[in-house]
């Protein structure tokens, strides 16, 4: 007889080899709580797949999904099918889970408090400019009212960065677009959110996540969730809001700049901006260097953002 499984977790990897081993330790922890893993492998070449395979002759509950498009949603898509647990989980490799993640939200959801369960992030970073991008993505200067990035109480939210979900709501409301290849899960919980379903965060569920820790990847990752967005925008229809434009119109305004020359009127946007900048800077924990590399990082987030949502309307 084929035993129950309580929870399907399906974690995308890509070049994760030296921290499978612990992510499959932290997953099948012993908490009372049926599981099975199912890393869903991104083309890696080193060595990750060859030691999922190891893993999964060890513990058969662990098992290797290969993804050869490399995009999330569509992986996840390729891995739900051959789940067989009653709540499913999309979690993420850069990432440490504390040890009762799956106690709590399980309980969550068995109690019937909610339809998809997950925590806040503590988002951390190595080295002084890591520090302060993880400072900046933390501030709702840096990414809005983003709830599991900027607050850490127990809350009814529109998203959450890594969640437990009932399998009810899969198949009601169908998997990830296969479209979105960023911002899959936003689009995702747009619909899960118009279908009356809840998501609850809780802060015993926090998840220390690892940000890029250079300006370069951090640019890459804004620009490309700029430029989905008017893609998500378009298929969730209605729920479109001025928020959703201010980096785009941002980007527009510092274009605009030259016309400055016919009227100084015209710096006081700007002005606003360097002095709301130094302030949210100012209060980011850590030292000078810290707060210095968060006022540059700030402008670098807002910018990339602004720019890929600007190239995204045009597709």
């Amino acid at each position: 007889m084929k035993q129950v499984i309580d929870i399907s977790i399906i974690c995308p990897v890509y070049n994760e080899r030296e921290h499978l081993s612990s992510l499959a330790s932290t997953f099948l922890a012993d908490d009372g709580i049926k599981k099975e893993v199912f890393f869903v492998d991104a083309g890696s070449d080193d060595g990750s797949v060859e030691y999922i395979k190891t893993l999964s002759e060890k513990d058969s509950r662990i098992n290797l999904v290969q993804n050869p498009s490399k995009y999330v949603n569509h992986g996840f898509n390729m891995a739900y099918p051959v789940t067989s647990g009653r709540y499913i989980a999309l979690l993420g490799a850069h990432s440490n889970y504390p040890g009762n993640f799956f106690r709590i939200g399980f309980e969550a959801l068995e109690k019937n408090e909610c339809d998809a369960v997950g925590g806040p992030l503590k988002q951390i970073g190595r080295g002084i400019v890591g520090e302060a991008i993880a400072e900046s993505l933390s501030s709702r200067f840096g990414v809005g009212n983003t709830e599991f990035r900027v607050f850490k109480k127990r809350m009814f939210v529109d998203s959450v960065a890594f969640a437990i979900y009932k399998k009810k709501v899969f198949e009601e409301i169908g998997l990830l677009d296969k479209d979105l290849i960023k911002n899959q899960d936003d689009e995702f919980h747009y619909r899960l959110n118009k279908a009356g379903f809840k998501i609850l965060m809780l802060p015993e569920m926090e998840v220390e996540y690892f940000v890029r820790n250079s300006l370069a990847g951090l640019i890459k990752q804004y620009f490309n969730y700029g430029l989905f967005k008017p893609l998500v925008l378009k298929k969730i229809g209605n729920v479109v809001s001025i928020r959703h434009f201010v980096p785009a119109l941002f980007v527009l305004y510092l274009l605009s700049l030259p016309l400055c020359l016919y009227s100084m009127l015209w710096l006081i946007p700007l002005i606003l901006y360097v002095f709301i900048d130094l302030f949210f800077s100012m209060k980011a924990a850590g030292g000078i260097k810290v707060k210095a590399f968060s006022f540059i990082i700030f402008p670098v987030i807002h910018v990339s953002y602004g720019l890929g949502f600007i190239l995204g309307l045009n597709k």
